[in-house]
């Protein structure tokens, strides 16, 4: 079954990345994100990061308004933890909604 979250961006800052806590890995639980959806806005790059590896850096105004969702398949152990945010190049401040759907198996 495929689960979702939800989390604000916060505001954003100009000329900078703002990272939130997304979702960390549980012991005997194996979470797969399998999804990411937001909201297109111009001049923001939606970035994920695994620890400190970083999965994605995506200009998230490319995707279709009407179906806005990256397909995904991320692991998260145990121990692990997926931080989500955005790099803003423009003036505009405005939090962002960002929501993942994942699934969760003992």
């Amino acid at each position: 079954m495929l689960k979702w979250k939800r989390v604000s961006s916060g505001t954003l800052t100009l000329n900078a990345e703002v990272l939130v806590d997304m979702l960390s890995g549980m012991s005997g639980k194996n979470r797969v994100i399998k999804k990411i959806s937001f909201t297109p806005t111009q001049y923001k790059f939606l970035r994920v990061y695994r620890d400190a590896e970083q999965i994605v850096d995506y200009d998230s105004y490319t995707l279709n308004g009407e179906y806005p969702v990256l397909d995904m398949d991320l692991p998260v152990g145990e121990g692990q933890s997926v931080k989500v945010g955005f790099y803003n190049s423009s003036g505009a401040t405005t939090a962002i909604e960002i929501m993942i759907g994942y699934t969760e198996a003992a």
